[in-house]
C-alpha cells in the first residue's frame, strides 16, 4: 500500500521522556548507567542497547521506563520491531500513565503496517495527554494509510492547531488533500511545510507532483530541481523531473535525468519506461523500443510499456506488431490510451 506521508516522532518524544524521568546522579556518584543509556541519543543502536541493558540494573527505578524506551528506540533503528514492541510493553507496564510510551509504540505498529494497532495506541496517548501534536499527526498518517482521508485531514489539522510549526503535519495533510484531488489545498500545505523547513526535500517533491497534476510543468521542474539541490541522488526527484521535462518537451534533459537514475539504479523499470516515452516523443523510435523491451522482459504485463512500444512500432511502420502491442495493453488496462493521451502521448 502507498504510504501517504511520513512520521516525525521518536527522537523528540524520547528526549522529552528522558528529561521527565531521568533522576540526577547522587553527589559523588560516578558514571550513571541510566544517563549513559538515555543520553546516547543517535549513537549506533548496538551501543545504545548495550548501555540500556546495563542501566536496567540501576537502583534508580523511576528511570527504568525511560530506559526501556531508550532501548526500544535502538531496536526500532535496527528494524527489530518485535524486540522494540516488547520493550515498549514493559515501559507501559511500569508507567501506564505515560502518553509518550503509547505514542512511540503506536509508531512501531504503523511501521509494521498495523494501522489499527497504531490508531489504538495514539488514542491512548491522546487520552493521557490531549495536547500532544505528534500523536494527532501520526494518527492522521495511520488514518491516511487506511484510506480514511477525511479523518486524516482532521487529525493533521488538530496537530497544526496545537503546533503551527510542525512541517510534517502540513506535508502529510497536503498528501491527503492531493489524494482527494484537492490540488490547490495540497500546494498550499506543501508551501507552508517548505516555509517552515526550507530543506524539506520530500515537501518539494510532493509539491512538484501536485504541479504535475495541474500541468504546471515548469513549476514542477523547479521544485524537483530544488529537491535535487538538497539530495543530489534522490531517485523520486530525478524520476519526477524526467517525466516533467518529457511532458514539457525538454526531451534531451529528460533523457539525461532518467539516464542518471539508471546509472544509480541499473534496470530501474520506472526510469526505463519514462525514458522510453521521452525517446518516443523525440522520434527516437529504436531507442524507445529498446527501453520498453527492457521493462517488458521483467514485467510482461506492463500496460504502459506495451502501449508505448506499440506506438513506437507503428511509427516504425511495423503495423502488425504495433497493433498487437496496443491491443495487449488495452486488455490489461482498458483506459491506458486515454491516460497517456492526457499527456499528449499518442
Amino acid at each position: 500500500m502507498l504510504k501517504l506521508g511520513e512520521s516525525g516522532l521518536a527522537f523528540a518524544m524520547l528526549g522529552m521522556l528522558a528529561g521527565s524521568l531521568l533522576s540526577a546522579p547522587a553527589v559523588g556518584q560516578g558514571a550513571n548507567p541510566v544517563e549513559n543509556c538515555l543520553m546516547a541519543g543517535a549513537a549506533l543502536p548496538d551501543a545504545v542497547i548495550r548501555e540500556c541493558t546495563l542501566a536496567m540494573q540501576s537502583s534508580d527505578k523511576a528511570a527504568i521506563p525511560a530506559v526501556y524506551l531508550g532501548r526500544a528506540d535502538a531496536y526500532v533503528r535496527k528494524g527489530d520491531y518485535d524486540r522494540a514492541l516488547a520493550d515498549y510493553d514493559e515501559a507501559i507496564k511500569l508507567a501506564p500513565g505515560t502518553a509518550i510510551a503509547f505514542a512511540l509504540r503506536g509508531e512501531v505498529h504503523a511501521k509494521r503496517g498495523d494501522y489499527d494497532g497504531a490508531i489504538a495506541d495514539y488514542e491512548r496517548a491522546i487520552e493521557r495527554e490531549p495536547n500532544l501534536p505528534s500523536a494527532f499527526s501520526n494518527r492522521g498518517l495511520a488514518w491516511a494509510n487506511k484510506g480514511e482521508l477525511r479523518l486524516a485531514i482532521a487529525d493533521y489539522t488538530k496537530a497544526i492547531k496545537l503546533d503551527p510549526n510542525l512541517p510534517v503535519a502540513f506535508n502529510n495533510r497536503g498528501l491527503a488533500h492531493a489524494a482527494r484531488g484537492e490540488h490547490e489545498a495540497a500546494v498550499a500545505d506543501y508551501g507552508e511545510a517548505i516555509r517552515l523547513a526550507p530543506k524539506y526535500a520530500n515537501a518539494y517533491n510532493n509539491r512538484a507532483n501536485a504541479y504535475l497534476g495541474r500541468r504546471e510543468y515548469d513549476r514542477a521542474i523547479a521544485d524537483f530541481s530544488a529537491a535535487l539541490q538538497l539530495q543530489r541522488t534522490d531517485r523520486a526527484a530525478l524520476l519526477g523531473r524526467c517525466w516533467a521535462r518529457t511532458l514539457a518537451g525538454h526531451l534531451a534533459a529528460a533523457i539525461a535525468d532518467c539516464g542518471e537514475v539508471l546509472r544509480l539504479h541499473p534496470a530501474d523499470a520506472a526510469a526505463l519506461n519514462m525514458r522510453g516515452f521521452a525517446h518516443l516523443k523525440a522520434g527516437q523510435t529504436d531507442k524507445a523500443v529498446a527501453d520498453f523491451d527492457a521493462v517488458l522482459r521483467s514485467d510482461p504485463k506492463n500496460a504502459g510499456s506495451l502501449y508505448g512500444r506499440g506506438l513506437a512500432r507503428l511509427k516504425k511502420r511495423e503495423a502488425a506488431q504495433g497493433n498487437a502491442d496496443i491491443a495487449a495493453a488495452k486488455a490489461i488496462k482498458p483506459d491506458v490510451e486515454q491516460e497517456l493521451a492526457r499527456y499528449d502521448i499518442r
